[in-house]
């Protein structure tokens, strides 16, 4: 390699600038390209029903369920089948006759039959005529159907609560982040104005420190919510199955919001509407099939099938296949239990005890069921008066800072007051929006209380 002469810091300086002067040959992409996605909450819930892989699984399920119907009932149709065997002889079998020279004698010769090659293949059909498990199989396959789409039923409602809940912890959590920018650039100019009153001597440094600390702790308060926007975002994310790197704003209407909120408290509850109740009726049904299956287990089975033979005999295995002798023969064929060592009866009773636990957890569903609703019904309540409650106390301390802070220009009240009045404003907007998701939220739970809940998306 020649030996160059060091760089002046001058001429390095220079080629440096022309160098960044010349135009870029490719953009320099130093980061992945996040595409945004603006969404509602209808359009987050569809996705998340075509997108989330458990209830992917569960449709799967149901897919799954009717396939191994037709698999249990295709034993209506005729069973066609062919086996073949193959077989060489070492030793002959041996077959035991009487002396055919001397038959009075009582005597017997030992005669080794057949050849040392042997080929059989027999195609046969099997037509079940009368079959319990085929019975069972044909009143059961209804709600086996039913039971699969009933569960996936469930799953979509608990899906359309977590999602939503989800979609509104990242709406409170923007909210959160919009109000306390707000707060941060109001308090900046306040630590700004603090700052010039000390300089000129007006005020003390306390006006100032205070400002200073507010300010601080606001900043604080911003990160935090900024995280708190990553966390419930990623959850949402989870929720709706998304994949790769997408930014989603979520957009919302809180007119339209505020007109959600409202919901009828004085509606009966009627446990039948409820999905796990359903389900638990599927449940019984299926075990009622069950039960009368153990019962009639002592009938027997009924078939007919039909036989043809072809057999090949050869006393060398070049020979094997130069003659076909063939055969064929149709019958019934009965199965009829007659002894099983009590298993019938123990099944019978224990198919009427899984019979009566389920009969036994429904009466425990209704329980829950009423219990659940309760539990909703107060919680929508207490949710939608905190919410009456939250919104007066943010106009009273949207009044309060407006006063104060134009008394402390006027130099009424002290920097304290304002401060104290800064913190009443931000506490109030920020419960005043958690008031709001939870009476959305709660309003949410008292619809799968009451098994209203849409899942139509």
């Amino acid at each position: 390699m020649l030996n160059q002469p060091p760089l002046s810091a001058g001429c390095f300086v220079l080629k440096l600038l022309i160098f960044a002067s010349l135009p870029l040959a490719f953009p320099l992409n130093l980061h992945a390209q996040v595409e945004s996605v603006e969404m509602g909450l209808d359009e987050v819930l569809e996705y998340a029903f075509s997108h989330n892989p458990l209830l992917e699984q569960y449709r799967n399920q149901v897919d799954i369920a009717g396939l191994e119907n037709k698999s249990a009932n295709s034993g209506w149709l005729p069973q066609v089948g062919l086996i073949s065997d193959y077989v060489q002889y070492f030793e002959q079998p041996v077959a035991i006759f009487p002396d055919f020279d001397d038959p009075e004698s009582g005597e017997f010769q030992e005669v080794r039959t057949g050849v040392p090659y042997n080929a059989s293949a027999v195609f046969s059909a099997n037509q079940a005529l009368f079959n319990n498990e085929l019975f069972r199989a044909k009143a059961q396959a209804p709600d086996i159907l039913k039971e699969a789409d009933q569960s996936q039923e469930e799953l979509k409602i608990e899906l359309t609560v977590q999602v939503s809940t989800a979609f509104y912890e990242v709406l409170l959590a923007q909210e959160q982040v919009n109000l306390t920018k707000e707060d941060l650039n109001r308090q900046e100019k306040q630590l700004q104005d603090a700052k010039l009153l000390f300089e000129a001597g007006l005020t003390d440094q306390i006006d100032y420190k205070r400002a200073l600390i507010t300010l601080q702790n606001t900043r604080s308060a911003l990160y935090q919510f900024e995280q708190d926007i990553e966390m419930s975002t990623a959850r949402l994310k989870e929720l709706m199955g998304m994949k790769g790197t997408y930014d989603i704003n979520l957009k919302v209407s809180y007119d339209e919001l505020l007109q959600e909120i409202h919901a009828d408290t004085i509606q009966q509850l009627s446990p039948s509407d409820r999905v796990e109740y359903s389900l638990l009726d599927t449940r019984k049904s299926l075990q009622e099939s069950e039960l009368r299956f153990h019962k009639r287990n002592f009938i027997p089975q009924l078939s007919a099938f039909y036989e043809y033979n072809f057999l090949f005999l050869g006393p060398v295995g070049s020979m094997l296949f130069d003659q076909t002798y063939t055969f064929s023969l149709v019958g019934l064929r009965l199965n009829y239990p007659i002894f099983q060592g009590g298993k019938r009866n123990y099944d019978t009773r224990a198919a009427a005890l899984r019979l009566r636990n389920l009969e036994l957890a429904q009466d425990e569903v209704v329980n829950i069921i009423n219990r659940e609703h309760q539990e909703a019904l107060s919680n929508y309540k207490k949710q939608l008066y905190q919410l009456n409650i939250q919104e007066s106390n943010k106009q009273l301390a949207e009044e309060i800072y407006q006063v104060v802070s134009l008394q402390y220009e006027a130099g009424i009240k002290n920097f304290l007051e304002v401060i104290v009045a800064e913190t009443d404003l931000r506490t109030s907007r920020i419960n005043y929006y958690r008031s709001l998701f939870g009476v959305l939220t709660s309003k949410l739970t008292l619809q799968k209380a009451r098994g209203e809940l849409n899942i139509d998306y």
